[in-house]
């Protein structure tokens, strides 16, 4: 563990993980708020394949992906839905790049990371401005941008992370970018390396998460889903998770790392609160495992795993309330890109689970939450739906 002053809540997670833990217990019933489709994009040639949501307010949404050519015959065209009526009505607006993620810090001002650059709007998403060119590899100055996600704190302050152990800070607004040092300490070959989570609470806290795994070797190329016996078979492999940690809005980060087994898929902290949510191999008990983690007192914990339901994202809010979105696998491998029912689970304690009901006709390989403390929360699908909590 390198440099600590203080115990980091995550990398105690990160021990933890390793250890068997008993399964939280999914109480399937009828509960009165309900999961109601908002939007679904309906085409005979073309998809909409949503990869990240955001609902900055009550009333402003942002969703934003590609439409996919169902024959093949046209390049991806990246698009983006937006809604200023809390999802009553949609409108398609096209994107200047094939987008990453997203983030916004109030109903108006958000950023956008794109493939090529960072883009900014102040319109809630209805035009796009580039602010910066993409952080390219010292190596390979032709390939894709490094930055994965942003999270600012206010309008000029933020932070970009990404592939190739990459952290950086910006002070005004995203234009500029520097290394964030910490992030280069915990020893690890870049080339592998990667951080993909980003998460702040409103006092500053903030976590940047990622793991190092080296590449698999024995020349198999192809996808878990074209060779299902083989996917059961293999082993899943211990790797290592990295943190970075800060309690005073970025001014100091302290690094720890940790050996895993997984892969964090999902970060939501809020308050003292936390969620994690790892994936696993397909050869693995469980496809997914979430993890609740007390901010304040370094205490972590598994809340939730279970055989038929693979978590992709967590929500968590001030008061300790939290929901997951989960999929239900049609097939015997839980990683296969084949769409299944979508599950969402909720819960007062983050500690017991129950199931809410969902439109019948949502289901997707994806699913991602969005929401605020304000009790409106949403969900989109890689399959192009919408669905809010009603």
């Amino acid at each position: 563990m390198a440099g600590m002053l203080f115990r980091p809540p995550f990398a105690i997670l990160f021990a933890a993980v390793l250890m068997a833990a008993s399964g939280a217990r999914v109480h399937a019933q009828n509960v009165s708020p309900q999961w109601r489709m908002q939007y679904f994009y309906d085409d005979l040639t073309t998809d909409f394949r949503i990869v990240d949501l955001v609902f900055p307010s009550s009333t402003r949404g942002v969703a934003v992906g590609e439409l996919i050519d169902r024959r093949g015959r046209r390049k991806p065209k990246p698009s983006s839905v937006v809604t200023s009526d809390g999802g009553a009505h949609w409108t398609m607006v096209p994107l200047p790049d094939a987008p990453r993620s997203l983030f916004f810090l109030d109903e108006a001002n958000g950023w956008l990371v794109t493939r090529d650059a960072i883009w900014f709007t102040a319109e809630a998403g209805r035009s796009w401005t580039r602010i910066s060119g993409q952080i390219k590899p010292r190596k390979r100055l032709g390939e894709q941008g490094v930055v994965l996600r942003v999270a600012f704190l206010d309008p000029k302050h933020g932070f970009a992370v990404g592939l190739r152990k990459s952290v950086y800070e910006t002070m005004d607004g995203g234009r500029t970018w520097k290394p964030v040092e910490e992030a280069s300490k915990p020893s690890s070959n870049p080339e592998f390396t990667t951080y993909s989570q980003i998460a702040f609470t409103r006092d500053g806290r903030g976590m940047i998460v990622g793991g190092y795994s080296p590449e698999r070797k024995g020349g198999d190329e192809e996808p878990d889903w074209m060779n299902p016996e083989n996917a059961m078979r293999r082993r899943q492999v211990p790797t290592l998770m990295l943190e970075l940690e800060t309690r005073d809005a970025g001014a100091q980060w302290k690094s720890a790392t940790a050996p895993l087994l997984g892969s964090l898929a999902g970060l939501s902290l809020a308050g003292t609160h936390g969620l994690g949510v790892f994936a696993y191999a397909d050869s693995f008990a469980w496809p997914s495992e979430v993890y609740r983690f007390d901010l304040t007192g370094g205490k972590s914990q598994s809340v939730f795993k279970a055989k038929d339901r693979r978590v992709t994202d967590a929500l968590v809010n001030s008061q300790g309330h939290g929901l997951l979105a989960a999929v239900e696998p049609s097939g015997i491998l839980a990683s296969a890109p084949v769409p299944g029912k979508v599950r969402i689970l909720r819960s007062d304690d983050l500690l017991h689970w129950d199931e809410m009901k969902v439109d019948y006709r949502a289901v997707a390989v994806s699913v991602m939450l969005a929401g605020a403390d304000n009790g409106r929360v949403w969900a989109a699908t890689d399959t192009g739906m919408i669905l809010r909590l009603e």
